[in-house]
């Protein structure tokens, strides 16, 4: 594939498959890789650290140097090197995708038809009353609209930077396309695929959410 640069209020999310390519690992990321404890942790972030590298090159307007991603102190990692190259990554159990944009982007997605859960009271615990209230009234629907919630809610704390431990009650879901961190205004765009949900959270405008793929031999 060609280089190509996204274009401003432009926001692609990637779907990972396949498997990690540790070649494309930096030696400081090796070195993580490696102290790193438990099967699962090690995939993911193995294989969420290559697709990062394979799609970067497909963006990126120069050579990227070893030890290019760094991480924020909420969590947050960015292209030290590339400050027009944004993305926010997230996963279930069986699916890893990563949002990419030319500004500041969130995102988060979870899977749906999980076990019987106590979603009204789950969403009166982390959600604001009204928000609660919305759960609530959805009645036979309650998990999708939990859902909503959630990734609306956790998208908008990737993209502040600040994470879920920043507290979801800061960041508040007001529709499909709009919603706040604080004072501030966000935007959001809302997917719905199979078995999944997830929301894409940009403080600029969005014009377009293309879905992409990339399968790592």
């Amino acid at each position: 594939m060609a280089p190509k640069m996204l274009k401003y209020g432009e926001f692609d999310v990637w779907r990972i498959k396949g498997n990690p390519d540790l070649s494309l690992l930096s030696r400081d990321e090796l070195e993580r890789f490696h102290a790193m404890r438990g099967e699962n942790t090690r995939q993911i972030f193995s294989l969420s650290r290559s697709a990062i590298h394979k799609i970067g090159d497909f963006y990126k307007v120069q050579e990227i140097s070893e030890k290019c991603i760094h991480v924020h102190p909420g969590g947050k990692p960015f292209f030290v090197n590339n400050p027009n190259l944004h993305f926010s990554l997230s996963h279930t159990e069986e699916e890893l995708a990563i949002a990419f944009s030319c500004t500041p982007v969130g995102f988060d997605l979870e899977k749906k038809g999980r076990r019987s859960r106590e979603w009204a009271s789950l969403a009166r615990r982390f959600f604001s009353t009204e928000e609660a209230a919305k759960v609530e009234a959805a009645a036979g629907d309650m998990e999708r609209c939990f859902l909503e919630f959630w990734t609306g809610k956790e998208a908008i704390l990737k993209l502040d930077g600040s994470g879920i431990s920043g507290g979801l009650e800061r960041a508040r879901v007001w529709s499909d396309s709009e919603g706040s961190m604080g004072e501030r205004r966000v935007y959001l765009h809302r997917i719905n695929w199979p078995a999944h949900i997830a929301h894409v959270a940009s403080f600029e405008k969005i014009s377009s959410v293309r879905l992409r793929e990339l399968i790592l031999e």
